[in-house]
């Protein structure tokens, strides 16, 4: 249950932040700094699994320039419910920062049961021509090599809304995003057929201001590299719109399905750069 939380932290950072460098200032002046809180829900449990409900809120915040780089700070905080008929509460506090080149990124995560701290990341990675390196302080001292195209998350949008419209329908790119401590993972992204407007249901009150934008469906599989089942490790869907804000999401770890409705919306100040 734990490596599920960190994933769905993960999955929550890339929705708020895709270098293919030059050929990305255009995708990377519309994304737009906002704070967006999601309300979750499980949307299904195999039978193996040992959750039985989750409920709880997700609060995002994206902020930064090609300037200063990207800052990105969130909380999940779910009630889950086990099929013994207990209870905990899981509390997962991610914050990160990434250079406007993308090749810097310092990243943080605690998590907490119950109020009581079970698991700590914490560690910094660069990029370059030579390939890249994760160098690992918490929860122990290690690296992780990784390979000289990886894209750390706000990159990784950048890219996707790059590829998105350009008119492509698949994207592919490894990404390291620090939400595990043995590896980087590789990426493949379904775009579908482009849409414009609010979102739907429960979501078109908060998703208001997002009436005259248009938006992707998309859906990012999750691989790790030395996996050969060929089988994803988790994969995340949801409505990516051209500002960068996303809505609907839906993230699918095999044995449990999280959904994460927008409830709400604050677009923040554009810094100058």
């Amino acid at each position: 249950m734990q490596k599920t939380c960190v994933r769905a932290a993960a999955a929550a950072t890339f929705t708020c932040a895709f270098i293919f460098a030059p050929t990305l200032t255009a995708a990377a002046s519309s994304l737009a700094p906002h704070r967006a809180v999601y309300s979750m829900k499980m949307l299904g449990s195999a039978e193996g699994s040992d959750i039985s409900s989750v409920s709880g809120r997700l609060v995002l915040e994206w902020q930064g320039s090609s300037c200063d780089g990207f800052i990105t700070s969130q909380r999940i905080v779910n009630r889950m419910g086990s099929k013994q008929g207990t209870s905990f509460v899981s509390d997962f506090r991610v914050n990160s920062w990434e250079s406007g080149d993308g090749n810097d990124f310092t990243f943080s995560m605690s998590h907490f049961m119950n109020g009581t701290a079970v698991e700590e990341i914490e560690g910094t990675a660069e990029r370059s021509k030579d390939g890249g390196l994760a160098l690992l302080a918490k929860p122990e001292a290690g690296e992780i090599k990784l390979p000289a195209s990886v894209l750390f998350p706000t990159e990784q949008v950048k890219a996707l809304m790059a590829s998105a419209e350009a008119g492509r329908k698949v994207h592919s790119a490894p990404v390291f995003d620090g939400s595990d401590t043995e590896h980087y993972f590789e990426t493949t992204t379904i775009i579908g057929k482009p849409g414009q407007g609010i979102p739907d249901t429960d979501e078109s009150e908060p998703g208001g201001t997002l009436a005259d934008l248009g938006y992707w469906p998309v859906q990012v599989s999750y691989f790790d590299p030395g996996d050969v089942s060929g089988l994803p490790d988790y994969e995340v869907a949801f409505r990516f719109y051209e500002n960068g804000v996303s809505t609907g999401l839906v993230m699918d770890y095999g044995d449990l399905v999280i959904g994460a409705d927008l409830v709400s919306l604050e677009m923040l100040p554009q810094p100058d750069c």
